[in-house]
């Protein structure tokens, strides 16, 4: 034997056989990567355990007495404790409750039984830790079914009116009708959806206890209100579980009481009412309770099934949706959720919307007075219009959300596999850099600028004027008809010139950012002449409009040409109320500045508004703003870092969107607001000679309030595209007081 051949012949089946073990775990990485992640969420021993693959949506709040249990120890809650109105209403309601006679007396005396107690004990228990609610597949259709019914009352009576079914109808009656209709012609969709409420407890002997208490007091009650209604109520075996469950079924309802007569004149379609009765007395509403391990249930529904698929098959846990909540499973996490992708096309309702409108634009034309020819060419443009809007929609899809607690408050990462083709997550968010460094609101985000779309839209509405030309001028009497003609001459060219500078100027010069910021340092005592000034300087809040730009000389241009455009409508309004001649249209002033320039429009000497507000349109190099003064563009014109942007921080790094809201800046904002109205309230209720002290300590507890609302200092968010999936961080940071 050749040692040398042998040897050889071994390591090339070394190599073989790595070679099919490297191949086969590339192949099945992505398997292995959904099972770790699968079972780092399993691992939590939350009720996503019990949730089957199929739901419909799920959400859960976990760690609810932990957090009850940090409010309750925190210094603002101390705070709050300590003011002297709490401490009077304190003493009054244990003062009134130490009085057996009164209502206060007997409420301590029910809370004393031990049975309430420890009713309430379980109350306690059930909202201590796990809390959730799951939906099953049918609340998918009957969503859906609930869409269809919205479209029948939104296209119902215009269709009901051109018919002449709506003669001497009220408007009740019409919705009426029309439910009818709608349900009757999906009969068979009619039923309950699945649902399920689920709270973990600690002590399940308590909660089987109460079960038995509540399955007695039912019991008796049902049956004082008719023997047969007793045995509605039953215990039911669902898997290894015991459920005490409550069927009511349709044919219980009293019937021959029920007036189907009146029900019959509001058919569109005879025997409507008919098949929907048959079929409403065939449904059940099946009510159920009990454990499944440590969880006490609440089912509702027309079967027992939601309870039966729970803890069955590969369940939630192992949906790709869910993987990337994975990496969160080693936080205090305090919620979780997801939502399917068929639930969420069903809730959006945007394509079904399109879709019933056409159907209402088929519908209606048979009855309109138009040739074969005009319905031809209206039903093209209908469906054409339709399928454009629909390719310009989000493609739906499922979304996963996680909550946890972290050292500055609370943390979400949401997930959306929706499709967002307008948004641009490609690079950072410049225009955060232009939003004054520490705004009290800034919301910034970046879409793709498409000319292609701008023109599909102009060509619709160049459709839809084209049809008032052709179906609505000639219906107009004479003189509406040339009060028409004459506007539209005057206002047509005006819109061609609007539409150049758009789609060749404006367009082009930006580059897809968009932004809001308000803030609150324009200081007045009185912003109105015709409001009484006010003891000190107040803050208003300013708003302000933010556009990216990328071509600063373009932008310029197409400002300039939009100014004349106002100029030539100011005009040619003119010609058509001579009135407004005698009111010049004011010039604006420009103002160089080391940022830009600024086109400020300084109101006339006899408007009432405080000299300080001036609104203006600022252009520096990469921005161009929209302000109520001055100041505010000369801030928001100067790049700066965000103060706090707290998860956003800085913006330097590529994002689809940011939100920026400093709620205890705004606070601090409002106090002088508030204290203002606190006074207002004392004098008017306490007269000006109230005693200081008094007054001194209202104005305390005010403040005292304020300081505990402020404990939440901000809340921020930033979006972004990982692997084409939209992400949510979101960030709302809570600081207890001071010392």
């Amino acid at each position: 034997m050749n040692f040398r051949h042998s040897l050889s012949t071994r390591w090339r089946m070394v190599v073989v056989v790595l070679l099919s073990a490297a191949c086969l775990a590339t192949a099945h990485a992505p398997a292995l990567a959904e099972t770790t992640a699968a079972d780092k969420l399993t691992a939590l021993d939350t009720s996503l355990n019990l949730i089957p693959e199929d739901a419909a949506f799920y959400s859960s709040m976990l760690r609810n007495r932990e957090q009850v249990e940090a409010i309750a120890n925190s210094r603002a809650w101390a705070k709050l404790e300590a003011m002297p109105v709490v401490q009077r209403l304190r003493q009054k309601l244990e003062s009134e409750m130490g009085s057996p006679g009164g209502q206060a007396g007997q409420v301590k005396a029910a809370l004393e039984n031990p049975q309430v107690q420890e009713l309430l004990a379980l109350l306690g228990d059930m909202f201590s830790n796990d809390v959730f609610v799951y939906g099953d597949h049918d609340m998918i259709d009957s969503l859906r079914l609930i869409q269809e019914v919205a479209a029948a009352m939104r296209y119902g009576p215009p269709m009901l009116a051109i018919s002449g079914q709506m003669k001497h109808l009220e408007e009740d009656q019409v919705q009426a009708m029309l439910l009818m209709a709608v349900l009757a012609e999906n009969v068979d969709r009619v039923k309950v959806p699945g649902m399920v409420l689920g709270f973990k407890v600690k002590n399940a002997n308590r909660a089987v206890m109460h079960l038995g208490k509540l399955e007695a007091i039912l019991g008796f009650a049902l049956a004082s209100q008719d023997p047969k209604l007793a045995e509605a109520l039953t215990h039911v075996k669902v898997g290894d579980n015991d459920y005490l469950v409550l069927t009511l079924e349709g044919s219980m309802v009293p019937w021959d009481e029920v007036p189907l007569e009146r029900l019959k004149d509001l058919e569109l379609q005879p025997g409507s009412a008919d098949k929907l009765v048959e079929k409403l007395k065939s449904e059940k509403l099946v009510i159920a309770m009990g454990m499944h391990g440590d969880y006490l249930l609440v089912s509702i529904g027309s079967s027992t099934e939601p309870l039966a698929k729970l803890n069955q098959g590969g369940g939630l846990a192992r949906r790709p949706e869910m993987a990337p909540l994975a990496q969160f499973a080693d936080r205090p996490l305090v919620s979780l959720s997801y939502a399917s992708k068929d639930f969420m096309e069903a809730a959006n309702g945007t394509e079904r919307q399109i879709d019933d409108l056409l159907d209402f634009v088929e519908q209606i034309l048979p009855s309109l007075e138009l040739t074969a020819e005009q319905q031809a060419h209206i039903r093209q443009d209908a469906q054409e219009l339709g399928k454009t809007v629909k390719e310009k929609l989000p493609v739906v899809g499922a979304a996963s959300q996680v909550g946890f607690l972290s050292d500055k408050g609370v943390e979400t990462y949401g997930y959306d596999w929706t499709t967002r083709p307008v948004l641009d997550g490609t690079k950072p968010l410049g225009l955060l850099r232009h939003v004054g460094g520490s705004p009290l609101m800034a919301v910034v985000a970046r879409g793709k600028v498409s000319i292609a779309d701008y023109d599909l839209a102009v060509k619709w509405l160049k459709k839809a004027h084209g049809y008032f030309e052709q179906y609505g001028v000639p219906n107009m009497d004479s003189d509406d008809r040339e009060e028409y003609e004459e506007v539209a001459k005057l206002v047509g060219p005006i819109l061609g010139r609007f539409h150049e500078t758009t789609r060749g100027k404006f367009l082009p010069a930006l580059d897809g950012q968009i932004g809001l910021v308000v803030d609150a340092r324009l200081m007045s005592k009185r912003f109105l002449d015709t409001m009484p000034a006010t003891p000190k300087a107040m803050p208003m809040v300013e708003p302000a409009i933010l556009l990216g730009v990328r071509d600063v000389d373009l932008m310029r241009d197409a400002l300039a040409d939009y100014w004349n455009i106002i100029h030539e409508s100011w005009n040619a309004a003119a010609e058509l109320n001579p009135e407004l001649g005698e009111m010049p249209l004011p010039e604006p002033k420009t103002v160089d500045t080391s940022e830009g320039e600024l086109f400020v429009f300084t109101p006339p000497e006899e408007c009432p508004v405080d000299k300080q507000i001036t609104p203006n349109v600022g252009l520096g190099k990469d921005v161009c703003v929209f302000t109520m003064t001055q100041a505010h563009s000369e801030r928001l014109m100067k790049a700066m870092p965000l103060d706090d942007g707290g998860v956003v921080g800085n913006g330097d790094r590529p994002l689809a969107a940011a939100v920026v809201f400093h709620w205890a800046e705004l606070l601090r904002a409002g106090r002088p607001w508030i204290g203002l109205a606190v006074d207002s309230v004392i004098e008017e209720q306490l007269g000006p000679d109230a005693p200081e002290e008094l007054v001194k300590g209202i104005r305390e507890q005010v403040d005292t309030v304020v300081d505990v609302l402020s404990v939440l200092r901000s809340i921020t968010s930033e979006l972004y595209f990982e692997d084409g999936v939209l992400v949510t961080h979101t960030l709302a940071e809570i600081h207890d007081l001071d010392d």
